[in-house]
């Protein structure tokens, strides 16, 4: 039997959405000091055992913009990219990702950036943990 550990979903996540978004810079939590619009924050908020070697997470993602309706178009293009990944073949990060689902994004004021508006995506992901033997 494979044995298996868990990814680090923030980080893999981050680096497949940072190679196909290239005017995004996006980044794993915690959110850099500097934001500012046209950034990302890939977040983990938990998950569970999907299989015996893959694991299941629920993910968000903050989407940074100076105005509302670009923080929900690129919440749109953070959404998309999210549920094509699947689909698209070998991963950047070499994670073999199961499952990519993401909702549409939504308005979500942050209230510690006052100047910049936020949209987020509620997403989860599967993928197959890291063989240790």
């Amino acid at each position: 039997m494979q044995i298996v550990t868990p990814i680090d979903v923030e980080d893999a996540l981050a680096s497949e959405l940072d190679a196909r978004l290239p005017n995004v810079s996006v980044h794993a939590a915690p959110a850099p000091d500097n934001i500012g619009a046209g950034v990302v924050v890939i977040e983990s908020l938990g998950g569970g055992r999907q299989t015996l070697v893959s694991d299941l997470y629920d993910v968000v993602a903050s989407c940074y913009a100076v105005s509302y309706a670009d923080a929900m178009a690129l919440g749109a293009s953070v959404s998309g990219e999210i549920r094509a990944i699947q689909a698209a073949g070998p991963a950047v990060a070499g994670v073999e990702w199961t499952t990519t689902d993401a909702n549409p994004p939504y308005s979500d004021p942050d209230p510690d950036r006052p100047t910049l508006r936020r949209a987020t995506v509620r997403t989860t992901v599967a993928a197959r943990g890291i063989p240790i033997n």
